[in-house]
């Protein structure tokens, strides 16, 4: 009788923990960084830093190429961009960071599906489990 008890005691504490440990490791940290302060001095070096990242873009020699075909020169896009504010500067900043050097990666997913349906029809056809290819 005892060691029914210890025994279901036991079962009971693993099953318990098995839980817990289960439960706190799907616990996520939150990120945390620091906030700067708002002082008059912060939005001259965010416009130049959004600036510099917007030239280093332009001197791509691709981004160069295109723009010449669209017929803009280098001094017609440097004054635009010292007409923006520092709102529209920002704004196109963080769209390049939002930019993927390999373009849209729904075409990656896509061919991703489609190998791993091909490797699982060939695992199954190599094990015999079906037969897609009839020798």
């Amino acid at each position: 009788m005892i060691f029914f008890k210890r025994f279901c005691f036991n079962r009971v504490f693993v099953c318990y923990l098995t839980v817990a440990f289960s439960v706190l490791s799907f616990a996520s940290s939150a990120p945390a960084m620091f906030i700067p302060s708002p002082n008059e001095g912060s939005a001259s070096s965010h416009r130049d830093t959004d600036l510099q990242k917007i030239q280093k873009l332009l001197e791509s020699k691709l981004v160069q190429h295109k723009l010449s075909q669209l017929g803009l020169a280098a001094e017609e896009i440097e004054a635009r961009l010292h007409q923006l504010d520092d709102e529209q500067l920002h704004q196109v900043a963080s769209q390049i960071d939002a930019l993927e050097a390999g373009g849209d990666s729904t075409a990656a997913w896509v061919i991703a599906f489609v190998l791993l349906v091909v490797i699982v029809f060939l695992v199954l056809e190599l094990t015999g489990v079906i037969d897609v290819l009839k020798w």
